[in-house]
Formats: C-alpha cells, sequence, structure tokens
C-alpha cells in the first residue's frame, strides 16, 4: 500500500491529500529565462482537500527554488545599489 501524505489546506484548513504520481505539470521558474531550457525542471502535483474540493499545484522541491529565487534577488540588489552609487558621467 502506497504511503498517503497529508497537508493542511490553505482555505478551510480541512485535509489535502497529494495525487498520483503519474500526473505532475512541468515548471520553469520565470527567474531563469526564457531561453534557458537546459536549467533543471521542477514539478508541481496537484493536491485535493477533501473539506471544500479545491485544487492546488504544490512544487515537488519548493526549498530549493525558494533558496535559489532569494540568492538571485540578493544579487539583482547588489548591482542594483553599485549602478546607484557609482556616478553620473558628464
Amino acid at each position: 500500500m502506497s504511503d498517503v501524505i497529508v497537508r493542511k489546506c490553505p482555505m478551510c484548513g480541512g485535509e489535502m491529500i497529494k495525487s498520483n504520481k503519474s500526473w505532475h505539470l512541468v515548471y520553469m521558474p520565470p527567474w531563469t529565462g526564457l531561453l534557458s531550457f537546459s536549467g533543471a525542471r521542477n514539478r508541481a502535483y496537484p493536491w485535493a482537500c477533501m473539506g471544500c474540493g479545491v485544487v492546488l499545484l504544490y512544487m515537488e522541491n519548493l526549498p530549493a527554488l525558494t533558496a535559489e529565487y532569494r540568492k538571485q534577488r540578493e544579487e539583482e540588489r547588489k548591482l542594483g545599489a553599485v549602478a546607484a552609487i557609482k556616478p553620473a558621467e558628464p
């Protein structure tokens, strides 16, 4: 028998059950760029709430994506700060 993973629904607080692994959505983060097809693709699986019936997609490796996004955002902020400090040329 397969293990059933249960999560709490953000809408009603009921139990959410993950779908079968045979169905998933392939997702590429927008910050990787449109032409970055060689990068890792992420899977998002549907979770169905047994209380209110809502179906939500949750990414498989969300903590890794969050860390990657924060790193990219921090680099952009540093580059923006350097550009703001640079004096304008006459």
